[in-house]
């Protein structure tokens, strides 16, 4: 028999609604869904599975009567009402589920995941993914390389449900199908008149199996691929929860994006590899407690810094990526092997400011960070260990690691931002005590629990000098009014023939006589320079040359490596005038550049290759006012490598 049922309590425990795996998850219900979701979906991805995890979140409106088990619920929330009739939160939520069930359709979060094992275990009693699923309660057997360690992030969904009712559907990689609802409400009395426990399910009454059948079922419900289905039931949904959803997915799990481990699809919104860049900019840029658009940067930009250890004191491999900036939050994001950001690591004494990504991946060290992870997985708490002093030991070095390789990035003495003369001799050092993220910012602490505070800002003067073209390299973005955002940038100018071989240096060099420069003094080796021709024509000259040459300026232009292993990188450029023109691409060392041995050449989106010119410049391109080109290009080794571009006019 297929029906609803809440087993009896024996006149045991009474349960209300406070569940306290629910409510874990009330304060911020759709990030903690996203979060525990998609990490669950890459916990179920198949040794012998090459694509990425897909997991899809969808809005849908069901109608009432294809609620599996309608009739039979609405009469156990009229149960439930009657038996807590005094307690006016329980009285308020069970009318609040009556008119739900009682509207023409009833709104559905789907969320379905592919390129997975499914569940397995659905035809055992006490084992398997089901079994953990549905019935265990406190409990996982998931190994090192997964993220959940609690079976605590299987309420989440309940968190966003106004019924407290999630249903599952499964086919798993052995093409077994299971599906069955679970429902969290409150001890009633049942029809028998005994009193039950407050956990019902929908399937078969014996032993409160799951429907195997697919026959039974509406469609909305079936299972054609091999993966899971979470029906979220009266998904308690409002303005803007997509956004939320995404911008979830973006802070939590950027890095196994960016690996292509994961695509999220939230509505008609695709989240991958390709797109993550312009969400990034679209949810997080310009968000003051977001640093995921920081953290991509640092992950992806060629200008980074990349630190590794294979064997952290024994327990595996470590790498941490740094990019220094002077907009960069001070912060690294910490990252197990499951791709999921645990929490943002702070507290970093330096001169300078940048943003970094650490990610965990030894097998002996994933596994003892998730044994000091709480249900959340939000911080690492050495106490959590069975021997917190190990514990605290380990995280001490890890720290101190870090500490190490930030401070051994070579940084310019004209650093744009210094720490405040003499403020470190009365502050702690906070690598031995610091532990995870639950500690305020210093300065905070310092100053007590009033308003946070920061460094003060010393700001270096930054002369400009000539040269003819503008040149960026990826760890610069310029845009336009950004003169007086930033005090030290101009716009660009590019003249150059197209045919010209000479490099911005060669034709530098021919015009440095006749300049007149302003007195030399320090600056960051990311300053960009500029000239301005008309001081360095003739009168009579000027006519002739304008009508020879076209001036482009640049307003922004990036690189990112997307697959060292290929050599391939993105370029994306912007000109603030239509026309024709070519990119120089160099690649920079320590004491200068040269071309760079490029492969292939593409527009982004398209299949007709650019013309690579043997001194590493490719075009002609056709640039648009004010719009993004972005260029994939394709080295010809597999190298991770700064690169400098510059823009030649046609």
């Amino acid at each position: 028999m297929i029906q609803w049922n809440f087993p009896p309590n024996n006149y045991g425990q009474v349960t209300g609604l406070n569940d306290a795996g629910i409510e874990t998850f009330k304060g911020n219900p759709w990030v903690s869904l996203a979060r525990e979701i998609n990490q669950n979906s890459c916990d179920a991805k198949g040794d012998d599975i090459s694509r990425p995890v897909e997991v899809h979140f969808t809005l849908e409106q069901i109608p009432v009567e294809q609620f599996p088990g309608r009739e039979e619920f609405i009469q156990t929330l009229h149960l439930c009402s009657d038996y807590w009739k005094s307690n006016a939160k329980s009285v308020k939520f069970f009318r609040n589920a009556l008119d739900i069930m009682n509207q023409d359709q009833i709104p559905f979060l789907k969320i379905s995941d592919f390129n997975t094992t499914g569940l397995t275990g659905s035809m055992e009693d006490n084992r398997g993914g089901w079994h953990n699923l549905i019935k265990s309660v406190g409990s996982s057997d998931k190994g090192s390389k997964s993220g959940g360690s609690f079976g605590i992030g299987k309420h989440a969904p309940f968190a966003c449900s106004d019924l407290r009712t999630v249903f599952y559907g499964t086919l798993d990689k052995e093409g077994v199908f299971a599906f069955q609802g679970v429902s969290k409400l409150v001890t009633h009395y049942g029809n028998n008149g005994e009193p039950t426990q407050g956990t019902g399910y929908y399937g078969q009454v014996e032993r409160n199996k799951p429907i195997y059948n697919q026959d039974v079922l509406s469609k909305d419900f079936k299972r054609t691929v091999a993966g899971t289905d979470i029906f979220v039931a009266g998904f308690h949904w409002e303005e803007g929860w997509e956004s939320k959803i995404i911008k979830s997915v973006l802070e939590n799990f950027f890095l196994a994006i960016l690996e292509q481990r994961l695509v999220v699809k939230v509505g008609g919104t695709i989240i991958n590899s390709a797109t993550i860049s312009d969400l990034l900019l679209k949810h997080t840029k310009n968000d003051p407690e977001s640093f995921s658009f920081k953290y991509h940067e640092a992950f992806t930009l060629s200008s980074r810094v990349h630190f590794y250890e294979d064997n952290f004191h024994g327990l595996g491999r470590l790498d941490l990526f740094v990019l220094p900036g002077k907009d960069m939050p001070k912060r690294v994001a910490m990252v197990r092997s499951t791709g999921m950001k645990i929490y943002d690591k702070g507290n970093f004494r330096t001169p300078f400011k940048f943003a970094g990504v650490l990610q965990a991946k030894g097998d002996l060290l994933n596994e003892f960070l998730r044994q000091i992870e709480p249900p959340t997985h939000t911080t690492w708490e050495p106490d959590r260990h069975d021997d917190p002093d190990y514990a605290k030991g380990i995280i001490k070095k890890l720290y101190a690691w870090i500490n190490d390789k930030v401070k051994s990035i070579s940084i310019n003495e004209e650093a744009e931002e210094l720490d405040v003369e003499g403020l470190s001799d009365h502050l702690p050092d906070i690598i031995g005590d610091e532990i995870g993220n639950s500690r305020v910012d210093i300065l905070q602490e310092a100053r007590g629990a009033g308003e946070k505070t920061a460094p003060k800002e010393i700001q270096i003067e930054v002369v400009k000098r000539r040269m003819v073209a503008s040149v960026f390299s990826g760890i610069e973005e310029v845009t336009a009014g950004a003169e007086e955002a930033a005090g030290e940038y101009e716009k660009h100018t590019v003249d150059s023939d197209d045919n010209s071989d000479e490099t911005p240096g060669d034709e530098n060099e021919e015009q440095s006589s006749n300049d007149k420069k302003p007195p030399e003094s320090k600056a960051s080796d990311n300053e960009v320079t500029h000239s301005d021709d008309k001081n360095n024509k003739k009168p009579e000259d000027q006519g002739n040359q304008a009508s020879k040459r076209k001036s482009l300026k640049l307003k922004h232009s990036r690189v990112f490596c997307t697959d060292a292993t290929s050599g391939t990188y993105k370029i994306s450029i912007m000109a603030d005038e239509n026309g024709l023109g070519y990119l120089g691409i160099k690649i920079v060392g320590e004491v200068g550049g040269e071309p760079a041995m490029i492969r292939t050449a593409v527009l982004e989106g398209m299949v007709e290759p650019i013309h690579v010119r043997s001194d590493g410049k490719i075009g002609p391109i056709t640039f648009l006012k004010d719009s993004k080109c972005n260029i994939i290009i394709t080295l010809q080794e597999s190298l991770r490598c700064a690169l400098e571009v510059s823009i030649h006019a046609n």
